[in-house]
Order: C-alpha cells, then sequence, then structure tokens
C-alpha cells in the first residue's frame, strides 16, 4: 500500500484526539507518513484511549477498588502505542520532536528499533 502523509492532533487530558490526510488550516501535534491501515490503527487506538477515559472516569466514581488501577494500566498501554506508531512512522521533525519531549527515552525508544520498554 502506498503511503502518505497524516497530520496528527493529540491534546493532553482530553479524549480529543485526531488524525487527518490534509494539513487545512487546523493546527496538528505531529506529521507521519503512513498507508491507510496503519492511519486506522491509530484511529482504533485514539477510540481506546476515548473509552479507556470513559471507564476510568465510571469506575473512579464506584467502590470497585481494583478496576481504576487495571483501567490505567490499559490506557497507559494504548497511549505507549500511539506514540510509538508517531514516532516509528514520523517524519524527521516528528522523531525530533518527540525526542526533544523525552518521550523516546521514557518510552524507551531508539532511533534503530522501537523496541517498547
Amino acid at each position: 500500500m502506498e503511503k502518505k502523509k497524516y497530520y496528527v492532533t493529540l491534546q493532553s487530558g482530553t479524549t480529543v484526539a485526531e488524525i487527518r490526510d490534509e494539513k487545512g488550516s487546523s493546527t496538528y501535534d505531529f506529521e507521519i507518513e503512513a498507508t491507510e491501515v496503519e492511519a486506522g490503527m491509530l484511529r482504533d487506538l485514539f477510540n481506546n484511549c476515548a473509552h479507556g477515559d470513559f471507564m476510568m472516569w465510571m469506575h473512579g466514581h464506584t467502590l470497585w477498588s481494583d478496576m481504576p488501577d487495571r483501567d490505567n494500566d490499559e490506557y497507559d498501554d494504548n497511549l505507549r502505542e500511539i506514540y510509538r506508531i508517531i514516532y516509528q512512522h514520523g517524519t524527521a521533525k516528528t522523531r525530533h520532536d518527540l525526542e526533544q519531549m523525552g518521550l523516546v527515552k521514557l518510552f524507551g525508544l531508539n532511533k534503530e528499533g522501537l523496541r517498547p520498554i
């Protein structure tokens, strides 16, 4: 499949995440080059995070004491995978930005091979 440019927006602390195939007039956080399937995988991860965020909120308002920890772990795993995909398919500027933000080191990624911790 042919790769094309996508523009990714992540807003920390909210469930708003978006991947667009046109730059448009909106701002974006990262630029990646991916196939339609890879972009679809990223969209699925965004949906998983939105669902996980909702479940953390729901379980935080009940007496299920073990559920929030499990929800947090799943949310963190999804977020780590989102950044792994962005780094893997990112343009040189995107990779540089992730390195400057400290996320490459935090998530255990390196330039030669993507190795999650």
